[in-house]
């Protein structure tokens, strides 16, 4: 960039005007290695900012824009990534909004159709509870003592993720309102270096999902279906169906029990076409 010989300088409360930002975002942004002033006078500390410093903490809001962090923007900045790491950690961001929007359009318009598409899964170590239940009520039960023996033994719980439900005896069963069902509930918790018989490690794998909305009774045709479409696109599942129940019973007094969204998903050995719905 060509700049004049004569900048204009500007003040911190000048430059917080002009961005929309505060006096402290922009001394965070500094600490931070984001951008420097373009002189910091020696005696008094105050700032002085050109249009060019201007310029870069435009680059900021447009990249805070798209939901990176303050550190995320620096680092990316600065060239501080692994380019490869970076984008499959944002593909996988996007993956995860777009089924979110997907189950908030299902939820919200009461549709019966159902969402088909391929999804990335990402590596989860989950505290995996081996249960047994003999109805749909003491299922929901036994998923809630199994949170509190996570958080009795220490775990901490992996932000933003789901617990899921795997069963061997699935397909072939209805479901949990029957008597002697059993099954796995696996929670997803941070990694770290506690060890135990409960922890298990589900690797990074592309999958098949069907999303559907409604009660419980909506979660057999669901996995039929999905069966179905792995059959129709030669896809050779690579480890156990996970059910997902996307709104707990306990995260919110305005959910009913048929107002629910669904998510069945079967890891794929590997990805044969396009996604599609």
């Amino acid at each position: 960039m060509i700049f004049p010989k004569k900048r204009k300088l500007f003040t911190i409360n000048e430059v917080s005007r002009a961005c929309g930002l505060s006096r402290t975002t922009l001394i965070r942004l500094e600490e931070s290695g984001f951008f420097t002033p373009y002189r910091i006078d020696p005696d008094t500390g105050y700032r002085y900012y050109d249009a060019y410093n201007v310029t870069v903490l435009g680059e900021y809001l447009r990249l805070q824009a798209v939901g990176l962090s303050r550190r995320e923007i620096a680092d990316l900045y600065y060239e501080r990534v692994d380019s490869a790491e970076f984008l499959r950690s944002q593909r996988q961001k996007l993956s995860d909004l777009q089924r979110f929007l997907d189950e908030y359009e299902l939820r919200h318009s009461h549709a019966k159709n159902h969402s088909i598409s391929y999804v990335s899964l990402p590596a989860a170590t989950c505290y995996c509870d081996e249960l047994t239940s003999s109805s749909f009520a003491e299922t929901e039960t036994l998923a809630y003592l199994s949170y509190e023996k996570v958080i009795d033994a220490g775990y901490r719980l992996l932000s933003g993720k789901s617990p899921f439900i795997i069963s061997d005896d699935w397909p072939k069963r209805t479901g949990p309102s029957e008597a002697g069902y059993r099954f796995t509930f696996c929670i997803p918790v941070t990694p770290d270096r506690k060890s135990g018989s409960f922890l298990r490690v589900f690797p990074a794998t592309d999958a098949l999902s069907i999303l559907g909305f409604g009660s419980y009774s909506v979660v057999p045709e669901l996995c039929a279906r999905l069966l179905r479409e792995l059959d129709a696109r030669a896809l050779e599942p690579s480890g156990p169906m996970r059910i997902v129940v996307l709104v707990a019973p306990y995260a919110g007094t305005h959910y009913k029990s048929d107002d629910f969204c669904y998510e069945c998903v079967v890891p794929i050995k590997e990805r044969k076409e396009q996604a599609s719905s």
